[in-house]
């Protein structure tokens, strides 16, 4: 059998790739490990297209230009038209720092290095990956860069060694093992990186090419390809139950479902397996069909869907984007994939042609977008007002200050300086006060600002975006690589050695405790017990030794608790249900807010009652006596993003933070 005979089966593990993509996506806790669908799609790739290449070279007959022209045919027109679907619908319904966010997303997928652009987004602020409309691209971006690396590989080996297939082989078992060492270590010293790299990613593909290189399958007994096929089935639908977003991945656990899918290709080899035979139904195959067209459209529709409100989970929103997405789906494979295909045997200039024509078309597309930072004008005024709120924080000196902290030498002295862009309060004031947390803090200063100039007393910011004021390994932040654990450390032996008048600790203690994403809570998978568990522990034990080391240096301490989370881009939210007559965006329960920081409060009072920390919570200034939380007063949002105080969010804490310092500053 020729490696490129129709193989039925294969199509039926593309659809059992796609849909499980799909269902994670919809829902994670479906199925947790429904992300490993991108890794079989990289298996089959690896398999298919070193099949081709191998057998093109061995024969003689293999030339880059017609390997590319193919490539381009069978990719671009499904892909440049999802994009160009995406570009219309943002153009609708993102607000500008959204739109301008998914254009330079547009422009490294056009590159095709989407997988390094999404490896180094480590913006705090930037748009989050839930919202990022164009996010799965990344992986079409990793097969891409192994369709220009791995031919010419090949090609040199053919050129210097001969069309050995046993050379072959050993290069790709050379490949494939450094690649997965590479995983492995990445997965434990740059996890983020480590996930979109091509290099990290390479030992999937390797093993599509090693059974296509090495014809394995074809002398294979009718058991053992029962049992083969059994087995691969049996690892695929493991990896869906056992794997979950919480792994360091890949590292060695994607060979869970990689080997799977590699024995369910070797099994089918040159035969048709009983135990496999469900991949060869009809709808199976259907899908399998479509799944390059339902993969590209599947994201987009359930990101858009976010963007507008609507829970993907909840059942008549489910069933409603799963027609979307097979009906879209359905259509271009009919007229754009199918028709395309036929333009294969009429030259190159037409295929290489319509790459270049498209690609320059999006990336002057996108040059305008960002040179206009989103394209405003498409914006009403009225609306536009409402997003201000999201542009007042990337302006602040809020944002300059978190950013000067990670300078290698600093002293709180310098920073409480009156020209300081951390400086807070009265000016002519020496700074009596710090404000440490991590953004939280940041977003909550116009408010200490306020307070203290209220109160006459200077104060000094001290922050650093996603690390919570706490010396303890065990909460790494947002850094895993140690970076907040070496910041907090030397910030808390300054304000020892400073011993300030009062310290406010300030932090989104929530998301240590209790997890969550920073855009959309409602989209976020809880932790589980054994997990939350560990999490309380360590913030107890951590605000214990804290309370200890400040209240041996004799300086008194505010705790302010978490704002309550309205799970929902305010400004945004505000603004597409102002655009498009929706209805008018809630704020949280105070009932609900209580529960999800229940267990962190009584953590964090345990703490502050046993060393006589005066506390502030938020729940009392933005909620009241309602049961509904506010997010906006008089049209304007008090938060300018799902989590982050605004300016006018930070001064309604004002009062509270007066009444809890005056004692500890003598202004009683």
């Amino acid at each position: 059998m020729t490696p490129a005979a129709y193989r039925p089966d294969i199509d039926g593990l593309r659809a059992v790739a796609v849909l499980s993509v799909v269902v994670f996506h919809l829902n994670a806790d479906w199925l947790p490990g429904g992300f490993a669908g991108v890794d079989i799609f990289f298996v089959i790739s690896g398999y298919l297209i070193t099949g081709i290449v191998w057998s093109e070279l061995a024969a003689g007959r293999f030339t880059l230009k017609t390997f590319y022209q193919r490539r381009i045919l069978r990719i671009v027109p499904a892909y440049y038209l999802v994009l160009a679907a995406s570009f219309l619908v943002g153009a609708v319904v993102l607000m500008p720092v959204e739109f301008d966010a998914f254009s330079m997303s547009a422009r490294a997928s056009v590159l095709f290095v989407a997988n390094f652009w999404f490896a180094q987004r480590v913006d705090y602020f930037d748009q989050a990956s839930e919202q990022d409309h164009l996010l799965h691209l990344w992986s079409l971006a990793v097969e891409e860069q192994f369709y220009v690396v791995f031919p010419l590989l090949l090609m040199l080996l053919v050129r210097f060694a001969g069309a050995s297939a046993r050379k072959a082989l050993l290069l790709v078992l050379v490949l494939g093992a450094v690649s997965l060492a590479a995983s492995i270590a990445m997965a434990v010293l740059a996890p983020r990186v480590g996930f979109f790299m091509p290099h990290t990613r390479a030992f999937e593909l390797m093993i599509g090419a090693l059974l296509a290189v090495s014809g394995a399958g074809a002398g294979l007994s009718p058991a053992a390809r029962e049992v083969a096929g059994g087995l691969g089935l049996a690892l695929i639908a493991a990896s869906f139950v056992l794997l979950s977003d919480g792994l360091a991945y890949p590292g060695g656990w994607a060979l869970l479902p990689c080997v799977g899918a590699g024995l369910v290709i070797l099994s089918g080899k040159g035969a048709e397996p009983r135990i496999t035979s469900v991949l060869r139904w009809p709808v199976c195959i259907g899908i399998g069909l479509v799944s390059y067209s339902l993969y590209l459209w599947h994201w987009p529709v359930i990101a858009f869907a976010r963007t507008l409100g609507f829970d993907p989970a909840a059942p008549a929103t489910t069933v409603s984007l799963v027609l979307l997405m097979a009906a879209l789906s359905a259509a271009t494979w009919r007229f754009v994939e199918q028709p395309v295909r036929g333009w294969r045997h009429k030259g190159g200039l037409r295929a290489f042609g319509l790459f270049a024509g498209l690609s320059l078309a999006t990336l002057a597309i996108t040059a305008v977008v960002e040179a206009t930072d989103g394209l405003p004008q498409r914006i009403p005024p009225h609306v536009a007002e409402l997003m201000a709120a999201n542009e007042e924080w990337r302006a602040s000196d809020r944002l300059t200050c978190m950013s000067r902290w990670r300078e290698e030498e600093f002293t709180l002295a310098e920073r409480g300086q009156p020209d300081s862009v951390c400086r807070l309060g009265a000016s002519e004031e020496s700074a009596r006060v710090v404000l440490w947390g991590d953004s939280h803090a940041a977003a909550l200063a116009p408010g200490v600002d306020a307070a203290l100039t209220e109160l006459g007393t200077g104060g000094l910011l001290v922050a650093k975006a996603g690390c919570p004021p706490l010396a303890d390994p065990r909460i790494v932040g947002s850094e895993p690589d140690g970076t907040c654990q070496q910041f907090t450390a030397r910030v808390l032996d300054e304000i020892v050695t400073a011993r300030p008048d009062a310290v406010i600790l300030a932090a989104r203690w929530t998301l240590i405790a209790e997890g969550g994403t920073g855009v959309d809570l409602r989209f976020a998978p809880p932790l589980s017990a054994s997990q939350r568990i560990a999490r309380l522990n360590a913030l107890e034990e951590a605000a214990e030794a804290l309370a200890a080391r400040l209240e041996e240096a004799g300086i008194p301490v505010v705790l302010v608790h978490t704002v309550p989370e309205p799970g929902i881009n305010v400004p945004s939210a505000i603004a597409v249900s102002d655009r498009f007559g929706f209805a008018e965006p809630v704020g949280p329960q105070r009932g609900a807010a209580l529960v999800r920081q229940q267990a962190t409060r009584a953590t964090l009072e345990h703490a502050a009652t046993r060393h006589g920390w005066r506390v502030v919570d938020p729940l009392d200034g933005l909620c009241g006596a309602g049961e509904v939380c506010q997010i906006a007063a008089e049209d304007e949002p008090l938060y300018f993003d799902s989590n982050h105080l605004t300016v006018r969010g930070a001064e309604t804490l004002s009062p509270a933070l007066v009444e809890a310092l005056a004692p500890l500053l003598g202004r009683n």
